[in-house]
C-alpha cells in the first residue's frame, strides 16, 4: 500500500467541485447568502490549494533537482497546449480571432490571461514557480516571502481592493498602467508566488502545531476571511474579488490540516480532478445549448438544476478520460 496524504487527494476533487460552482453560483436563487458562502469565501481556497500542493511536492525533499523542476513545467506546458486545443472551437465561435490587436491579445492571453477564462491558472502556476525556484535559490526565506507578500498586496490593491487603492492617485496610475496587459492581477505574478512559497515553507520546514491548535487557526481565520468578503462586497471596492488579504493565511492553516493525516493515497483523485477542471466550461456550454435545443429551460435558467447537470457529465466524462488513459499507458506498456 503506496501511503501518502488521503486528504490531498480528496480535497482535489472538493476543489475542483467549488471551480464548478464559482462559474456557476449554484444557489444564487434559492439562497444568495448561502452562494456567495460557498462561491466567494470558501470556493477561493480551490485554486491556492493547487498552488500550495504543487509546490509542496516540488519542494517536499528540499530544493528540486533540475529534472523535477524540468518534469514539473513540461508537464504543466503539456496541459496548457492540450487545454488550448480543446477550446479552440469555442474561441471561433466566441470570435476571438476577430479581437482588434490579435497578437497583442494573443501574446497578453498565452502568458498572463489564460486562453479561456479558467486557463489562466496555467501560467500562473508555471510563471510563479519560476518566480519561487529563483527566489529560493538567491534569496533566504524571509527576504523571499518579503517579496511575494509584496507582490500579492499588488494583486489585493488591484483586485478586491481595487476602488480603495486608486484613490490614491499614484497607485491608480500604476495599477491601470498594468491592466494595459492583463486584464486582472490574480496571475502569476502577483498571485500565484505568494501560495507556492507557502507550499514550499511547508515542505522544508517539518514543525508543525497541534490538529487541535491548527483547527482552532484555520477556523478562526475562515471566519474573519467570510468578514472580510461581506466587507469588501458591502463597500463595493472590488474590481474583482478572488484575494484577499486573509486568503495566504486560511490557505496555510487548511494545508497543514490536510497533510497532518496520512494513509492509503487516493491517486486516481489527481487526475480527476485536472479533467474537471479543464473540462468543466465546455460542459457548461454544452448543458446550456441542450437546455435550448430541447428547450428545457430549467437547465438554463435555474443554476442549481444547470450545476448538477454540469457536474455529473463533468465527473462522468473525467471518469471516462481516465480509464481510456491508463488504458492506452498500460497497453503501451505492453508492448514496448
Amino acid at each position: 500500500m503506496k501511503k501518502g496524504y488521503p486528504w490531498i487527494d480528496r480535497m482535489r476533487i472538493i476543489a475542483a467541485i467549488l471551480v464548478v460552482s464559482i462559474h456557476i453560483s449554484p444557489f444564487v436563487q434559492l439562497n444568495p447568502t448561502a452562494d456567495f458562502i460557498l462561491t466567494r469565501v470558501i470556493g477561493r481556497l480551490a485554486v491556492p490549494f493547487f498552488f500550495i500542493t504543487t509546490s509542496y511536492f516540488l519542494f517536499i525533499n528540499g530544493y528540486p533537482s533540475y529534472e523535477k523542476i524540468k518534469k514539473t513545467i513540461v508537464n504543466l506546458c503539456q496541459w496548457y497546449v492540450i487545454s488550448i486545443i480543446i477550446y479552440l472551437p469555442l474561441m471561433f465561435y466566441n470570435h476571438y480571432f476577430q479581437s482588434k490587436d490579435l497578437l497583442f491579445k494573443i501574446i497578453k492571453d498565452l502568458f498572463i490571461d489564460g486562453t479561456l477564462y479558467h486557463l489562466w491558472y496555467f501560467p500562473a502556476v508555471i510563471i510563479g514557480i519560476l518566480i519561487v525556484l529563483l527566489l529560493r535559490k538567491y534569496f533566504s526565506i524571509k527576504l523571499s516571502f518579503i517579496i511575494v507578500i509584496v507582490l500579492y498586496f499588488i494583486g489585493v490593491c488591484g483586485d478586491s481592493y481595487y476602488h480603495l487603492a486608486t484613490q490614491i492617485p499614484v497607485y491608480k496610475d500604476f495599477i491601470n498602467g498594468l491592466f494595459e496587459y492583463m486584464d486582472y492581477t490574480r496571475n502569476g505574478i502577483f498571485f500565484a508566488p505568494l501560495f507556492l512559497m507557502i507550499g514550499a515553507y511547508i515542505a522544508e520546514n517539518k514543525n508543525r502545531l497541534t490538529l487541535k491548535g491548527n483547527s482552532v487557526l484555520f477556523v478562526v481565520s475562515l471566519m474573519l476571511m467570510g468578514l472580510e468578503a461581506q466587507n469588501i462586497r458591502f463597500m463595493d471596492v472590488a474590481k474583482h474579488d478572488s484575494m484577499y488579504i486573509l486568503l495566504p493565511v486560511v490557505s496555510y492553516f487548511m494545508f497543514q490540516l490536510l497533510i497532518y493525516f496520512k494513509g492509503k493515497r487516493y491517486e486516481d483523485m489527481k487526475n480527476l480532478s485536472l479533467y474537471i477542471y479543464i473540462i468543466h466550461p465546455m460542459i457548461i456550454v454544452l448543458v446550456r445549448m441542450i437546455g435550448k435545443i430541447i428547450k428545457m429551460n430549467i437547465i438554463i435558467e435555474n443554476n442549481f438544476v444547470q450545476f448538477i447537470f454540469v457536474l455529473i457529465l463533468s465527473i462522468g466524462l473525467s471518469f471516462f478520460a481516465n480509464q481510456f488513459i491508463q488504458g492506452s499507458e498500460s497497453y503501451e506498456k505492453d508492448n514496448i
